[in-house]
Formats: C-alpha cells, structure tokens, sequence
C-alpha cells in the first residue's frame, strides 16, 4: 500500500500516475504568470473509445485536475482560487470531467466519472 500523500507534490505525483493510468496524453502547464490564470496543475485529453452507437471512432475526453495539498478540503472551494473555481466549472458545463484532488480518494471519483462516461 502507497504511503498517504503529504505535500501537494506528492498529489500531483498522485494524478500524474492517474493520466499514465488511462494512457492520456497530459501535461502539467509552466506556472510563471503567463497566459490563462486558474489553469489546473495537469490537463489533459483522455483516449475514449466511441461506443458503435457512436460510429465507433476514438475521441478525446479533456481532463483538467487541480491538486491541493492533503487538508485542505475543509477550506472554502478545497483551496482554489476564484479563477481556479471558474475553470472547474467551465470545463464541466461544457462536458469535460474537471475536479480538485487532494489524494487517491479524489482520483477514486475521478474513476467513477469516466466510468459513468464509458458505460453510461
């Protein structure tokens, strides 16, 4: 059994074997002040497999996480920041799976969601 996460490092370790996991093509952005503020520690685009009902074609499923440091899920928005939140939300409202992670449970639901996508 892994150790527990401790730092937001080591969440962000978490999520990056997450992304390998599902074979995504994913990042983790500079975080230096330029472009778009509130980007999520690592996006992505996760390989879906479109169902026969669906023509059958692969299609990619953008994937955005923002990983916190263990203990924070009691701070109001899990820690984010307002641009941090707004990027959330618009990932989700228009159908990319977008969610805060502070450890292996957050990962957990993120499963579930691509599950509820896959077999939905």
């Amino acid at each position: 059994m892994k150790r527990p996460p401790k730092t937001e490092n080591d969440v962000k370790d978490l999520v990056k074997d997450w992304f390998t996991t599902y074979g995504a093509w994913h990042y983790a952005p500079i975080q230096n002040g330029m472009g778009v503020h509130g980007i999520h520690d690592r996006i992505g685009c996760v390989p879906i497999t479109v169902t026969p009902r669906m023509v059958g074609k692969k299609i990619g499923l953008f994937v955005s996480i923002e990983a916190k440091k263990p203990g924070r899920r009691g701070e109001k928005d899990r820690g984010m920041s307002k641009r941090q939140l707004l990027n959330l939300r618009g990932v989700n409202l228009t159908g990319g799976v977008s969610l805060v992670c502070d450890g292996e449970e957050d990962l957990r639901v993120a499963d579930q969601l691509l599950w509820g996508i896959l077999h939905g």
